[in-house]
């Protein structure tokens, strides 16, 4: 049945579809499945009692959602991230009235930072009298809510959020979210929703017709013309990326760019943004290239700059500087003073093959120029070569030391591993050696995934959940999750891997062990002849005593082992895919040197 809205405002257009429902979080279900939601992650809350009635009816219907039951705020926060990570398509996340809010508030700014699409939804009461059927959940539920709503606890790292009052209009709402989230900058939407109506027991629903999200942002062709006129006269251009990667399609875009004028690429990876093993793709630090620099193309770079402090660029590099990005200007962040000298706000998946288009005829009449591109592209060809030589060469001797060296732990790793294995890095201290080292698998787009942000910007604790719903999306794929000890503390470990356990995910859990947090180990850099160092007394840095890591993933079922010879470093990443490949959750305790 159908009727005419007539002027739905922003809210909807044209005409709408009333449903029949058992109640009314059937028909929020029913809009979920409409916006393409595959999975509704939830920690346990009695406000969700309804959701799970109907999850239950649609599971003997055989219809979705399906229903993850993730034991921990911050795992089903970060097990959809994961998952929206690999498919695009934001999911749903319940968490429990303020409490479960809170629980996850690091996991909601990290998607803040990371412009991740979701729906997170919160319950709380509204009456408190048992005024109405399923309003209240007892006498505690007066803690359970906040003055000016519960909204306020993550208000600043959510795109938008709002209350509804009344079933009548809670359906646009919810269109509206998917809308708003999928919007650029993406980001996390906040619905609170009271037990009142997520309990109410009315036999119709509205679905409101569905609206695409807004098209992407086209660049300013002047502006365009300006960069290409800016990489046409340039020297010693280079481009620095970190997420261009989200939509695969772009990888190959900038491919053709950086060919068109052998320009560097230079990546602080948060997906796959560039093949590794392209001569042109040059490392993970941008610091050597800027003095030598005259053009400085910086593409989608929110989380985590380009080079720090902001302005440092300035003693180093008369280059001119061009930020492309959704959001340029990096308004989510108070303080950002990064000098530039041209902004494009541009989806990069458009702009990149615009620009190529652009200079493509303009490169053809210029002899010169495809001269010095060659000389250029042979230059790097060298570079990369010489450079790769130099780290296979630390690699294999590093295997020959009294313990296993990071070098070569990741070295061998490359080597076993399949060329689709997802891999997700949540490590600080060995991020950049796993990234030199470990390269395999990113040499096609849709295989690299960086849980937490480079170097954690975005909070540790999130490297198992993202994985868990990597492997959600991609079950005939392998996935490792890289961890320090440290950031492996900071996670939910028996949520993550209850959840592997209970819905056959599969993974590899990899600890790189120095048994500490070698990265807060600055003492001596802040006090060289200070207590600290004169007594050896490093508070903040060691984890003692070391905790045997591998009972954890046995007590689910897993297999785990602890290596510590050089030796055995192949043959037990062997055995840990391996029974990855035959389905069992595998964790590995690699026992590096302490600093």
């Amino acid at each position: 049945m159908t009727k005419d809205d007539g002027d739905l405002g922003a809210e909807g257009v044209g005409t709408r579809e009333e449903i029949a429902v058992e109640g009314a979080a059937e028909g929020y279900l029913e809009l979920f499945r409409r916006y393409e939601v595959d999975y509704v992650f939830g920690s346990p809350g009695s406000e969700y009692v309804p959701f799970w009635e109907f999850l239950a009816k649609a599971q003997v219907e055989g219809k979705g959602p399906t229903y993850v039951n993730a034991r921990h705020e911050g795992i089903a926060l970060a097990m959809a991230k994961g998952y929206t990570m690999a498919t695009g398509r934001p999911q749903v996340v319940l968490l429990h009235v303020s409490f479960g809010l809170l629980h996850g508030a690091m996991e909601i700014k990290a998607l803040y930072n990371d412009n991740i699409p979701m729906l997170i939804l919160a319950g709380q009461n509204v009456t408190h009298e048992e005024e109405v059927w399923g309003g209240s959940g007892g006498p505690h539920y007066l803690a359970f809510t906040e003055v000016g709503g519960t909204q306020r606890l993550v208000q600043p790292y959510v795109k938008w959020c709002t209350a509804p009052h009344t079933n009548l209009n809670t359906s646009h709402l919810l269109a509206r979210a998917f809308r708003v989230a999928l919007s650029e900058p993406q980001g996390p939407v906040f619905i609170l929703l009271s037990r009142e109506l997520l309990f109410e027991q009315t036999k119709t629903m509205t679905m409101p017709t569905k609206i695409d999200p807004p098209t992407p942002i086209q660049a300013d062709p002047r502006a365009l013309t300006q960069l290409a006129n800016l990489l046409l006269e340039a020297n010693n251009p280079i481009i620095y990326t970190r997420y261009l990667g989200r939509n695969p399609h772009a990888v190959p875009c900038l491919v053709e760019l950086a060919e068109l004028l052998a320009i560097p690429v230079v990546e602080t990876p948060a997906y796959m943004n560039f093949p590794t093993d392209h001569p042109l793709h040059v490392g993970y630090d941008l610091a050597p290239y800027l003095a030598d620099a005259d053009v400085i193309l910086v593409i989608d770079s929110s989380g985590w700059p380009p080079w720090y402090p902001p302005r440092s660029v300035l003693a180093s590099s008369k280059a001119k500087i061009v930020f492309l990005d959704v959001d340029p200007a990096q308004l989510k962040y108070p303080y950002w003073g990064y000098p530039a000298d041209l902004l494009i706000t541009a989806d990069s998946a458009h702009a990149v093959p615009a620009l190529v288009e652009a200079l493509t005829p303009l490169v053809a009449r210029r002899h010169g120029l495809r001269v010095q591109r060659e000389e250029r592209l042979d230059r790097w060809r060298q570079e990369g070569a010489a450079k790769r030589a130099g780290w296979r060469r630390d690699a294999l001797k590093a295997q020959d030391g009294p313990s296993i060296d990071a070098r070569w732990f990741c070295y061998v790793l490359n080597e076993v591993m399949a060329d689709d294995t997802i891999l997700v890095n949540e490590t600080i201290t060995h991020w950049r050696v796993i990234n030199r080292y470990v390269e395999k698998n990113r040499v096609k787009p849709g295989t690299r995934f960086e849980g937490a942000g480079a170097s954690a910007s975005a909070g540790l604790g999130q490297g198992l959940g993202v994985a868990l719903g990597l492997k959600l999306a991609n079950p005939g794929r392998t996935v490792i999750a890289l961890e320090g000890d440290g950031s492996f503390n900071y996670n939910p470990v028996l949520a993550g891997f209850g959840l592997a356990q209970k819905y056959q995910l599969p993974f590899l859990t990899i600890i790189f062990d120095n048994q500490s947090y070698a990265a807060m180990k600055h003492h001596p850099r802040y006090y060289a002849a200070g207590w600290s160092v004169r007594e050896h007394i490093y508070h903040g840095v060691y984890q003692e005593p070391k905790p045997e890591y591998t009972k954890v993933a046995e007590a689910f079922g897993g297999y785990a082992e602890m290596i510590e010879d050089p030796a055995a470093v192949k043959p037990a990443l062997i055995r840990g895919l391996n029974h990855v490949k035959e389905g069992r959750l595998a964790l590995l305790d690699v026992i590096l040197p302490k600093p």
